[in-house]
């Protein structure tokens, strides 16, 4: 029985390494007789096992961190494109077309480096417009698509003062157009030189929507400071396509007037001493 369990301890080594691929097992290794420290047959043995399956767990854990390593970059990657899908940026091309509609030349657009200032005064006359135009209550959607399209060029330093300016009920369209409309005819606008500082001048003209009602006219004067900011969306250029931000603004009423419209079929007429 001992020389039946020698026997397996010298030639399991051999097995091992011929089932594994081992390096160590060739044709005159099987005359070679295990040797150790102690010359001990069955720690050999346990040495060619632990040499053999040792080489499949350092294997097991190189592969361990070749896959961490690339599920990290994997997820960066997708970082990465997730952020680029966010941002997305709008390119502007122009088409130009002939009288019967064929395509002469297609480009992409410049970037506006520096606006005309003619269309500058164009967008700061419609924002002054936008923003202190009136209409009647019925006509509530328009009064909000105006506001809308006024704050589109608005900074958010302008926005604050024109939040708080709205918060108060005398100056909330919503609220005025229960009892009046107000229509705003701008009169000049400047630049005021070497500076981002534009000078508007309008007047306001207010209705009131019942008859024989008080019509008021009165003269403003505003001073706004811009600044360039490309539009980046498909919304930023439909509204501002020039890119203006307003990132102040001031006003002041400077003079007014009153009257009152006639009722039909009646005589209105004013003393001399009274005041208009």
């Amino acid at each position: 029985m001992r020389r039946f369990g020698e026997r397996i301890a010298w030639c399991l080594p051999r097995v091992i390494a011929e089932r594994l691929g081992h390096p160590r097992a060739t044709a005159g290794a099987e005359t070679a007789a295990p040797a150790t420290a102690d010359g001990n047959p069955f720690l050999a043995a346990r040495h060619e096992f632990m040499n053999a399956f040792g080489d499949l767990a350092r294997g097991k854990r190189n592969w361990q961190l070749i896959a961490y390593a690339l599920a990290g970059l994997l997820a960066l990657v997708t970082l990465a494109d997730l952020r680029l899908a966010a941002s997305s940026r709008v390119v502007p091309y122009i088409v130009q077309v002939d009288r019967l509609g064929q395509v002469l030349t297609v480009g992409p657009a410049e970037d506006l480096k520096q606006p005309d200032q003619r269309l500058v005064a164009s967008e700061l006359a419609r924002f002054i417009r936008s923003i202190r135009t009136v209409l009647p209550a019925a006509a509530a959607a328009g009064q909000a698509e105006m506001l809308r399209r006024g704050y589109a060029s608005v900074a958010p330093e302008a926005a604050a003062f024109l939040n708080d300016y709205f918060a108060n009920p005398v100056n909330d369209p919503r609220v005025l157009g229960l009892r009046q409309t107000r229509q705003v005819d701008v009169t000049g606008v400047l630049r005021v030189p070497h500076s981002d500082v534009w000078r508007l001048q309008w007047t306001e003209t207010e209705r009131s929507t019942q008859p024989g009602g008080l019509t008021r006219t009165a003269a403003w004067e505003g001073y706004l400071t811009v600044r360039l900011v490309p539009p980046r969306t498909v919304e930023a250029v439909q509204d501002n396509p020039l890119g203006l931000a307003v990132t102040s603004v001031n006003w002041t009423q400077v003079g007014a007037s009153a009257s009152v419209e006639p009722v039909a079929g009646t005589d209105t007429t004013f003393d001399q001493g009274a005041k208009p």
